[in-house]
């Protein structure tokens, strides 16, 4: 059938591809408690990164992005726990390292990065699974991953002296140019 303007295409079983879920390989239940026990591991230490942080933080700008993470990553341990205990009926029991910094920006920087792998590594958890309670959490989560690693993308061009970023946060007198 010819398309005419002003009318929705119609699409049929063969003319519309979508790959079948799970895109990234099909259903491995261990491979999914483990992806969930580690995402409980990694949130759980990256609150104790950001608890830490937060006792070195500059001014009130880089308080608030800091504990904003620390909050989100409280959220995200006790929802990816609720999860592991769904589907196994057992409480998660973890250890944690505690990541290793030698000074508030790198600190940052450490940050940065795991954020921004958590994010990688949550999405390809989504794409692997079909179960809708696993997707949303893991998207939930994302969302935020990805949020954290702008703000601390911010606090650390600031603490580089980025001339994007020169005294944000800091109060400036009326007509005073830095």
């Amino acid at each position: 059938m010819p398309y005419k303007p002003g009318t929705p295409p119609a699409y049929g079983p063969l003319k519309l591809q979508i790959p079948n879920l799970p895109i990234l390989g099909p259903h491995d239940w261990g491979k999914l408690l483990k992806n969930i026990y580690d995402s409980i591991v990694a949130e759980a230490t990256a609150a104790d990164l950001y608890y830490r942080l937060l006792r070195e933080t500059p001014n009130e700008l880089h308080r608030e992005f800091v504990h904003h993470a620390y909050q989100d990553e409280l959220k995200h341990l006790e929802a990816f726990s609720r999860l592991y205990s769904f589907f196994t009926g057992q409480k998660p029991h973890y250890t944690i390292d505690p990541v290793q910094y030698r000074s508030y920006e790198e600190g940052l920087l450490i940050s940065l990065q795991s954020e921004l792998e958590a994010a990688e590594f949550y999405h390809e958890v989504i794409l692997s699974s079909t179960d809708g309670l696993v997707r949303d959490t893991f998207f939930l989560a994302m969302g935020d991953e990805l949020e954290h690693a702008t703000r601390f993308g911010v606090l650390y061009a600031m603490t580089k002296g980025s001339p994007l970023f020169y005294n944000v946060g800091e109060p400036q007198s009326q007509g005073e140019i830095k």
